[in-house]
């Protein structure tokens, strides 16, 4: 079994050549977007990478300038802001900054299965406390309600390892971290178009697990040592539940 964590929304950097198109400000010899990244998501990624001892592949700019997450040919792969990109610059972040990250994804995948092994993916994100929705004139978006979740795991119930990997892990991680809320396929489903829904359609089910792993900026943003215990907890009760339980090995 090995495992791949990656990081789609990690990053809040925009090419210092189209820093006009998102009114990008300089810092320290680079330009950096505050917005349309998930916040803590690339720490985490890379404390879960050094753990487990596996690959962790981080997506080189912030989402709002080409989405990794994305398939190529998906509608959202590119913000509003992205839009006014003349097209043959766009095409080069197709080729030289998606492309790159799906490609280097791909290739740790077959590496492991070459070796006999399957691959279980994790997927980093954070979310917002707050789930932003649209006031009474429709348009000015405002904070609605609060995201009471500290941890979503996100699979396709259709893929009975994931479904049962899930299953149990949830179950594990009320046990081993009770203060934390843990809820499945929340806030978004996991079969929605994502970087995990696109490797499942390539890699068989016995072969391939991808889950998605969304965690509230709350706690994940934050230097708290409270943190590093619910992440540590995290990562334990994964690899416990995968020594343990020999029904998620092909």
């Amino acid at each position: 079994m090995g495992y791949l964590v990656t990081c789609e929304h990690g990053s809040n950097r925009v090419p210092r050549s189209l820093s006009s198109y998102f009114n990008a400000q300089e810092s320290a010899s680079r330009f950096i977007c505050m917005e349309g990244f998930d916040i803590g998501a690339r720490p985490v990624a890379r404390h879960f990478a050094s753990r487990l001892g596996c690959a962790a592949v981080e997506a080189k700019y912030s989402p709002i300038v080409i989405d990794c997450n994305r398939p190529a040919s998906h509608r959202a792969i590119f913000s509003p802001q992205a839009r006014q990109i003349p097209l043959q610059e766009r095409q080069a972040l197709l080729q030289e900054v998606h492309a790159v990250h799906h490609k280097a994804v791909r290739s740790l995948i077959d590496h492991q299965h070459r070796c006999g092994e399957q691959t279980i993916h994790l997927a980093i994100h954070s979310f917002a406390t707050f789930e932003p929705g649209k006031s009474s004139d429709g348009h000015k978006l405002r904070c609605d309600s609060a995201r009471r979740t500290d941890l979503g795991l996100l699979y396709d119930p259709s893929r009975d390892l994931e479904r049962d990997l899930c299953t149990h892990w949830y179950e594990s991680l009320f046990d081993r971290l009770p203060m934390i809320r843990v809820r499945r396929n929340y806030p978004m489903r996991g079969t929605r178009e994502g970087l995990t829904q696109s490797l499942r359609r390539e890699y068989p089910v016995d072969s391939y697990l991808g889950i998605e792993l969304q965690m509230n900026q709350a706690w994940c943003a934050r230097e708290l040592s409270i943190s590093r215990h619910v992440l540590d907890g995290i990562i334990d009760s994964l690899t416990e539940l995968c020594g343990q339980d020999q029904s998620f090995a092909a």
